[in-house]
């Protein structure tokens, strides 16, 4: 049988510094997968409550996956002062794909990962030197088989949303490149590819 994975999970209110920080939240939640043939939301997914507050976890499981790392710069233009944006990519379950619907199982396909989110007080913070917006993920799995789609939205407030998207094959090793017109601006979208190791890798490894 394989072993849990631990979600844990650690919320605070920030306050005037650290040692003013109020905890919100603490929680820790075991997760056992067994294997599974397709890519799909898990069921166990839900809402879990602690002293102080109530969580809700989307979890889902990609099979034979391969790790994308996500880039975005602004090569052409600039990113507005004043306007948000939410980045975000989607993955898509090939695998048995048939076989789940059948049985009536979630899809992953539609679920959203957040990247960022910068509505509220949170920025779009561009470097200045090299034009990169620095995300508060940058990492999801893919299926070796499947599809990356990098979805970006921008809009200020009582403004129409500018929205692009851009649809990456998997690799399992490499770089792909595109680019998102926002009208505004010209976003560089670059993404990593790497293999994920099906055996553990121990911190006394010899290289």
């Amino acid at each position: 049988m394989p072993e849990p994975v631990i979600i844990d999970v650690e919320l605070k209110v920030k306050g005037t510094t650290e040692s003013e920080d109020k905890h919100l939240s603490y929680l820790a939640v075991p997760l056992l997968c067994h294997g599974k043939r397709y890519s799909r939301m898990l069921l166990n997914s839900g809402s879990y409550t602690s002293k102080l507050s109530t969580l809700e976890f989307r979890l889902g499981y990609i099979v034979s996956s391969v790790e994308a790392t996500i880039f975005v710069r602004v090569i052409c233009g600039s990113w507005p002062d004043g306007f948000h944006g939410q980045f975000a990519a989607f993955t898509t379950g090939v695998r048995w794909k048939d076989l789940a619907r059948e049985k009536n199982i979630a899809s992953v396909d539609d679920e959203r990962i957040l990247l960022l989110d910068s509505r509220g007080d949170q920025k779009v913070v561009v470097t200045g030197d090299d034009g990169k917006i620095v995300l508060s993920r940058c990492v999801v799995s893919v299926e070796d088989k499947g599809e990356l789609k990098v979805h970006v939205r921008a809009w200020k407030v009582d403004d129409s949303v500018v929205e692009a998207e851009m649809v990456f094959t998997a690799l399992k090793a490499g770089l792909s490149n595109g680019e998102l017109d926002m009208g505004f601006c010209k976003l560089g979208v670059s993404v990593a590819w790497s293999l994920i190791s099906r055996k553990p890798v121990y911190a006394d490894s010899v290289m």
